[in-house]
């Protein structure tokens, strides 16, 4: 029999779905992982068969059942009672509506469904007029997470207010039980985004691995004062390492996040990090603090200050600065405070920059901090004080443009044993060039001149000329074709590119000119066609030379992916370039560069590799090799070759690094990564470990031997427990992963 009511009657699958599907909201209580697709054997629920659904016109209901009866303003449904709304449906053994009271009522067992959520009850009451109601031992199951759950009652005070009792939660497959969320008491306001959990407790295995006797948290996007996820590791300069962060929601547009951290060979140590955003400004202000550290006796910081204002749409001020207490505070504590250990120094400096279509106008204030134990006070760089740079360029229409770059700068220093030169330096590097490109044809003359005057403070030092000039010209004509050719029934496209670029900048001595900030620019395929052989402007090195160089591509014709790219280059110089960084070298005198060789590959869809090589053919000898292949034919298989060597004096490194994601089996993959030095003969990193996926939680376990800045070993075992749609207990594992293995993304 069928029957259409008012349209008032399905409020009840309306406002039950909703009182339920809270349940799921107590995941926010920690912060939520994405669940991953489940290895085979994890269907989620076997054998249930989910109602089927009917669509219906807006505002209407059918009820199907054995047994209908309508008494004046009572209807009563016996029977096999089936109630459907357009996109839900309840299944009752009874149902009464008493129409001058809107209550509702139904009896045994009770099932509501809106196409994702299942709910199973015992029965219960319910106010049509008043939105209130309850139910009695409550079963869910979700089927878009999937997730299910339970809860011995359910009260709705109105309908954004419902309170749970001996609720609990998980997201494993019906039959596994490995972690369920339980709470005594849980309390959902919709209306302030507020929750509260009591007694809530994270069993895994049947053991409690996480506890609050109470914890208030938000059920939306609004932030909510509380403890976050904890941390814990171990390591060999800390010891056991436990953490656990507070989070405080001081305002909308504030907040702080207080990081006690328990770290048994150093002691106590608290984090603080302040956020701050307006609608002009925002930035974060970051404290670490270890009192009496075990270790050295001493108290150990660090401190870093982030902001930026807009104090117009093209007027900009950034700040970063950063302070630390002693030089081996990295080598201890880096990779929890956002440095690694081998980090030179800490760089302050303020941007004040005027950003227009044409030019950027900035200026800047940067001083640093040495926390290199191994580099003395000299090898500190200098302050600029300030730092002006102006950089302007137009293009003017029919291939012709023009670049401007300029810089005004003051260097100081704090304190310099070495009795270095102070000064002030103004470079300007105004170029015009003119472009033609028909596709398979460019043409590019550009012309350019640099001009540098310095006033110096040479501090007592007579070693040289108060104030200097130099003016360089500088020309270049950059030229090339492309050739292409389809093969493989047109499947693929490849291209031969030769390219010459002629390069001029003459002679100017330069040997009274100190070094602020002028290093030697590293030789590679880029360097090619460039006529800076320096890095800042102290130096402008001279050079006549022509360079060829000869590229090919193939490309898939479908998708535009290059699949295979091979370059070879090499500098022909003309005349000996006899600028160099320190007064008193020798000049270049060398015919030719280093021939630069660079390629790029990718088979199917497993394999991509990449390379350069450097070979001086006058040596017979090669400079650098830098080569790596990588194997991947799933999303959980990977194999990374990788081989580094370059000649560069002290600097030089001769290393291999091997790293591999590989599946032992269907749930667990073996993680490793060694890096190893020929030159040193000793290892620079080992790691290890394994990770394993469950239908609904994953373990990942590494083991860590990496060689620290002060030339010691520093050993660590680290864990990360995921559990699927609702935490991520971690102590550092997907970052250490993420930098140790190329192309590794964390999935337990």
């Amino acid at each position: 029999m069928t029957h259409r009511p008012a349209s008032r009657t399905p409020r009840i699958l309306m406002d039950a779905q909703s009182l339920v599907a809270g349940l799921g909201l107590v995941t926010v209580l920690l912060v939520p992982a994405n669940a991953m697709e489940r290895p085979s054997g994890c269907e989620f629920a076997p054998g249930v068969e989910w109602p089927e659904l009917r669509t219906l016109e807006g505002g209407l209901a059918d009820i199907d059942a054995d047994f209908i009866r309508r008494d004046k303003e009572g209807i009563a449904a016996y029977g096999n009672v089936q109630l459907f709304e357009s996109g839900r449906r309840l299944d009752a053994e009874f149902l009464e509506y008493d129409r001058a009271s809107g209550r509702v009522r139904t009896d045994g067992d009770t099932r509501l469904f809106d196409g994702d959520l299942l709910l199973h009850t015992e029965g219960g009451q319910y106010r049509l007029d008043a939105h209130t109601g309850e139910f009695r031992s409550i079963n869910f199951l979700v089927r878009s997470i999937p997730a299910r759950g339970s809860a011995a009652s359910g009260i709705q005070h109105a309908p954004s207010r419902h309170d749970f009792e001996d609720a609990q939660y998980t997201t494993c497959p019906i039959g596994n039980d490995s972690w369920w969320l339980r709470t005594s008491d849980l309390e959902l306001d919709h209306d302030s985004g507020v929750g509260v959990a009591r007694n809530a407790t994270i069993r895994f295995k049947g053991v409690p691995i996480a506890y609050t006797p109470y914890i208030n948290f938000p059920l939306d996007d609004r932030r909510k004062t509380g403890f976050l996820l904890p941390s814990a590791g171990s390591g060999g300069r800390t010891g056991l390492d436990l953490a656990t962060p507070w989070y405080w929601n001081i305002a909308p547009n504030y907040d702080a996040t207080f990081t006690p951290r328990v770290m048994a060979d150093r002691g106590f140590k608290l984090g603080t990090e302040f956020r701050y955003l307006q609608p002009r400004h925002e930035g974060a202000i970051d404290v670490r603090y270890l009192p009496n550290d075990r270790a050295t006796g001493d108290d150990r910081q660090f401190a870093q200050w982030q902001h930026r204002t807009r104090i117009t749409s093209s007027l900009d001020l950034r700040v970063d600065a950063a302070d630390v207490s002693d030089r081996e505070y990295f080598t201890d504590f880096g990779s929890s405070d956002r440095f690694e250990g081998a980090t030179p120094f800490l760089r302050r400096r303020a941007d004040l920059t005027w950003d227009q279509p044409a030019y950027r106008l900035r200026t800047r204030i940067e001083d640093f901090q040495i926390v290199d134990p191994d580099l003395s006070a000299a090898g500190e760089p200098y302050q600029r004080l300030p730092q002006i740079t102006l950089e302007a360029g137009e293009y003017l229409g029919r291939g012709l443009s023009w670049d401007l770059a300029t810089e005004l700068v003051r260097f100081e220093r704090k304190e310099d044993a070495s009795e270095r030169p102070l000064g002030t330096r103004m470079d300007l590097n105004p170029e015009v060039r003119w472009r033609h490109d028909s596709g398979g044809f460019f043409f590019e003359p550009s012309a350019g001149v640099r001009h540098t005057r310095y006033e110096l403070d040479r501090r007592g030092q007579d070693t040289g000329p108060d104030s200097i000039s130099r003016t360089v010209p500088h020309a270049s004509i950059d030229t090339g074709l492309v050739f292409e050719r389809p093969f493989a029934n047109n499947r693929r496209l490849q291209t031969l590119e030769p390219r010459v670029f002629y390069g001029y900048v003459p002679f100017r001595d330069q040997d009274a000119i100190p070094i602020f900030d002028t290093g030697e620019a590293d030789f590679s395929f880029d360097n090619l066609f460039s006529l800076d052989r320096f890095v800042g402007a102290d130096r402008v090195g001279d050079t006549h030379q022509i360079t060829t160089a000869l590229t090919t591509r193939t490309l898939d014709q479908q998708t535009g992916r290059e699949r295979l790219s091979l370059s070879a280059g090499q500098i022909h110089y003309l005349e000996d370039r006899e600028v160099r960084r320190r007064p008193g070298q020798d000049p270049l005198t060398e015919s030719r560069s280093e021939l630069a060789l660079e390629g790029r590959f990718r088979i199917g869809e497993a394999w991509d590799g990449r390379g350069s090589i450097l070979y001086d053919q006058d040596a017979g000898e090669t400079t650098l090799t830098a080569l790596a292949v990588g194997y991947s034919p799933s999303e959980r298989a990977r194999i990374n070759l990788g081989y580094r060597q370059r000649e560069a004096g002290a600097r030089s490194i001769d290393q291999t690094d091997i790293s591999a994601l590989w599946p032992v089996s269907e749930r667990i993959d073996a993680i490793g990564r060694w890096n190893y030095s020929f030159e040193q003969e000793r290892d620079l990193e080992l790691l290890a470990g394994l990770q394993y996926r469950s239908c609904c939680y994953g373990v990942r376990v590494v083991a860590r031997r990496a060689l620290a800045f002060d030339e010691t070993y520093d050993n660590s075992v680290l864990f990360q427990l995921t559990l699927d749609g609702l935490a991520r207990f971690d102590s550092g594992v997907d970052s250490l992963l993420r930098e140790g293995i190329a192309g590794y993304d964390a999935r337990p």
